[in-house]
């Protein structure tokens, strides 16, 4: 009697270290809530970019005082880094999962509080530009 042989899945044909993290819920949700805390911080920017003037201070001194200022649309800058740091923790936990699973969800979680960090830092920039 003839097997009947099911063509693999995308999943089969990755690297077992990349197939493991892949199956980890936990990895899953916590880069899907970065990613959407990431989004809205996104969607607050396009919300208030209508009110900033011009020229924004992005950084301050040990004062207070701007040391930073820049087009209005470099405040856009903050979700991409909140990307890339997203992206990369990611990376970086799938390459120790196999041998550290609570390394990479250490990384996961950071990717998390980074993302409030960011916000912290718009809603910052923000309240001093308009208030």
């Amino acid at each position: 009697m003839r097997q009947l042989a099911l063509p693999p899945t995308l999943l089969d044909r990755l690297p077992e270290w990349l197939q493991a993290v892949l199956r980890d819920r936990f990895i899953w949700a916590m880069v899907i809530i970065a990613l959407f805390v990431n989004l809205g911080l996104f969607a607050f920017l396009l919300l208030v970019a209508g009110q900033l003037p011009p020229l924004v201070p992005l950084h301050f001194d040990a004062t207070g005082q701007p040391d930073r200022i820049e087009d209005k649309s470099a405040i856009f800058s903050l979700p991409q880094i909140g990307v890339i740091m997203i992206v990369v923790n990611f990376l970086f936990g799938s390459l120790i999962y196999r041998r550290e699973p609570l390394a990479a969800y250490l990384l996961g979680g950071m990717a998390i509080v980074a993302q409030f960090l960011l916000w912290y830092a718009a809603v910052s920039i923000v309240r001093a530009v308009l208030v």
